[in-house]
């Protein structure tokens, strides 16, 4: 499912010190500067007031702050060089609509003859891939790479190991090949699983970029865009309100990020929430109760232009009951409380629902197009997935944009 973000503190804990008196609370700040570089000097005079640098972004002139003094926001609104600072946020996933299914099997072939659970489960894969014809055109390669930016991916797990090539932490202190949960886990399966799941792309390469706070996302993003990877998936995000502080400036800084991946040519794709809200409407009103929220909506990545924004279809190719429309650009099988969707988890294999599993099924068409046709500039992919997508039954372009991605038609042409 998509992850909530919440406007937390992440060190807010009390420290003892001293002769046991109580430290004065953390908050960890986004502080982001008027140019898209970190100036040393404002660094210097943060440190002088007493305050760490936890995580840089310099592609895109972002720091993430943790500091105790309680004048520092002031200080740092009153620099001429500093475009923005507001409290740094972190992800949640409860997994609500997260069950486990199977263990491993000891005994697993890692080729689609021994994909038992492919065969009898994995509906979702079958409509994207047409019942696996499209791995007979092109199954993928590791020329292409397919970063999961999210809570990290079980690098033990047999379904992935072929075709996982690296993974990366943005969270502080923890190890590279470390994840927390199963939603990561989840939709790498969904892209390149190879065993007794199949994933969208066989045999693309995948690589883990484990992020938490939404300074380590902008890391994420950047640092994908830095290793040459030609696609991130980003079932992940948050909503902003313009006149919302805090709000605002996470999708400025997000917009720095995208804009930096779009000059490296790498797509991002961005599942666009579960919320069942139209998203094409500056207001959602609800008779009787008014507005419910205070201004125009936008959702915080796939929003943002260069973001594909996928939303979730269900087994008869309707709009999902909890997924948002209005702003999409192409729509994937997420599933629902019919049949939902069966990938990759740590010890086995989990069933899950969500505009998260449905993004990354674009991201591994993406990825098979760029395979099939190296040269393509990503205009070209983005247009082709368009023209070769599905209508669905009666829904219209507010619900799936061009239609439900069809990389079997997509890479017959």
């Amino acid at each position: 499912m998509k992850k909530w973000l919440v406007g937390l503190s992440l060190t807010g804990l009390l420290a003892f010190g001293g002769a046991g008196a109580l430290a004065a609370e953390k908050t960890d700040y986004i502080v982001t500067f008027s140019s898209q570089s970190i100036p040393q000097s404002l660094v210097t005079e943060m440190e002088g007031l007493g305050a760490e640098i936890i995580q840089t972004v310099p592609q895109i002139g972002v720091v993430s702050v943790s500091s105790a003094n309680p004048e520092f926001k002031a200080w740092a609104e009153s620099q001429s060089g500093i475009a923005a600072i507001t409290e740094d946020v972190e992800i949640r996933s409860p997994e609500t609509e997260y069950e486990f299914a199977y263990r491993l099997d000891e005994g697993l072939r890692v080729d689609t003859s021994g994909a038992d659970l492919y065969e009898e489960y994995q509906w979702d894969i079958k409509r994207v891939t047409n019942n696996g014809a499209s791995w007979e055109i092109n199954a993928g390669n590791h020329d292409v790479v397919v970063a999961i930016i999210d809570s990290g991916v079980d690098t033990t797990h047999p379904d992935l190991q072929k075709n996982l090539i690296y993974a990366k932490s943005f969270v502080p202190g923890t190890a590279h090949n470390s994840f927390s949960g199963n939603h990561g886990t989840h939709v790498a399966g969904t892209i390149a699983a190879n065993g007794r799941v199949m994933g969208v792309g066989p045999e693309l390469g995948i690589a883990s970029y484990r992020v938490s706070n939404w300074t380590s996302i902008l890391a994420g993003i950047t640092a994908a865009a830095d290793d040459g990877v030609d696609v991130a998936n980003l079932s992940l995000g948050t909503y902003s309100f313009m006149n919302d502080e805090q709000q605002r400036t996470l999708h400025l800084t997000a917009a720095r990020a995208v804009r930096y991946a779009q000059s490296k040519d790498m797509f991002i794709v961005g599942a666009n929430g579960n919320n069942a809200i139209d998203l094409g409407k500056k207001m959602h009103t609800v008779p009787g109760e008014g507005a419910q929220w205070p201004g125009p909506l936008h959702d915080t990545f796939s929003d943002i232009p260069w973001v594909v924004s996928v939303s979730s279809s269900t087994i008869n190719d309707e709009l999902a009951y909890y997924s948002n429309y209005g702003n999409v650009d192409l729509a994937g099988p997420g599933g629902d409380t019919e049949a939902r969707t069966l990938s990759t988890v740590e010890g086995g294999y989990g069933y899950m629902i969500g505009t998260s599993m449905a993004a990354p099924k674009v991201a591994a068409a993406i990825g098979l197009v760029k395979a099939q046709n190296p040269d393509m500039k990503p205009a070209q992919i983005r247009a082709l997935l368009q023209q070769t997508a599905d209508g669905g039954k009666g829904q219209s372009r507010q619900h799936f944009g061009h239609g439900i991605v069809n990389v079997y038609t997509a890479l017959q042409k």
